[in-house]
């Protein structure tokens, strides 16, 4: 698989006959998922899915570019399209994006959500792009009664119910970040932390702590996550990550780690003392253990 970046002045070659994924697809979830799949299944000649560099609406977000092309890349497609989108894009109509953009990729087949919209105010959909295509559309996933979306996703993240946002996802929700100098406070009380310093715009789930995943260097490590503002030993003015490895214990400072929520443990709160914030995270970090024994 390759992908190709490209902007409107820029315009890759014409791929005639290409299949192509269209969506914004933030947290690439099951249903984007399944996208990719029906794309690539039936494509006679090859497939890919058209990506923005630039988010569509406010945040916050559940995934970066960077972790939308991670994703994709991992799926059967051929191509990642990533289109280097201003502003400007915004106010094309539907029938000027498909005369500037997928006529020009060399489209001849386009999968969507049932609900995909786009151009100038929303105001394309799946008959608009049925005139000048072949067009898969795709059922909106269900589960559990409840429809399968990017802001479902988010409203379990934000009541700490990361294994409700797991099974939208397909996988465990995951935030990246650069490891930044802390106040180390943590390691004062025997709990060294790697404080991350999210450069994008992510979805934070509720604040408390959470047994979790740490990657960095490509390797997994136990961690016990805390998202929060750190009551006890002087509340930030906004709420921060940090991981403490279970199995890990170097410098990692400057380097990039991925951050997987696994289970919500309990509420972040405020503690009388550091000796008390410190029998309390002895106990969390044995129920960590057992969850990921």
């Amino acid at each position: 698989m390759e992908v190709v970046r490209f902007d409107l002045n820029h315009m890759p070659e014409k791929n005639p006959g290409l299949s192509l994924a269209l969506g914004n697809f933030d947290g690439v979830h099951v249903g984007h998922q399944a996208l990719f799949v029906e794309t690539a299944l039936h494509a006679k000649g090859d497939s890919g899915v058209l990506l923005f560099s630039k988010p569509f609406g406010k945040g916050p977000f559940l995934s970066s570019i960077e972790d939308k092309i991670r994703f994709a890349l991992s799926s059967r497609l051929d191509i990642v399209y990533v289109l280097e989108n201003d502003d400007s894009l915004f106010s094309l109509s539907p029938e000027e994006f498909i005369d500037t953009v997928l006529k020009p990729l060399g489209c001849s087949r386009v999968v969507v959500g049932e609900d995909f919209r786009f151009g100038a105010k929303a105001s394309g959909n799946p008959e608009t792009l049925k005139v000048h295509f072949d067009v898969e559309v795709m059922p909106l996933l269900c589960l559990e009664g409840t429809k399968v979306s990017s802001s479902a996703i988010k409203d379990r993240l934000l009541e700490g119910n990361v294994e409700g946002a797991r099974e939208m996802l397909g996988k465990s929700y995951e935030i990246v970040g650069k490891v930044r100098q802390g106040f180390g406070n943590g390691r004062k009380i025997g709990f060294p932390t790697a404080n991350l310093d999210l450069s994008f715009d992510y979805l934070l789930p509720k604040p408390g702590v959470y047994c979790g995943v740490g990657y960095v260097n490509g390797i997994a490590h136990r961690a016990m996550v805390n998202v929060g503002t750190n009551p006890t030993i002087g509340a930030l003015s906004h709420p921060i990550v940090e991981a403490h490895f279970l199995d890990f214990d170097e410098d990692c400072y400057g380097k990039t780690c991925y951050v997987s929520f696994l289970a919500y443990l309990r509420e972040e709160k405020k503690f009388a003392s550091l000796e008390e914030l410190r029998n309390q995270l002895l106990i969390d970090l044995e129920t960590v253990k057992e969850i990921l024994a």
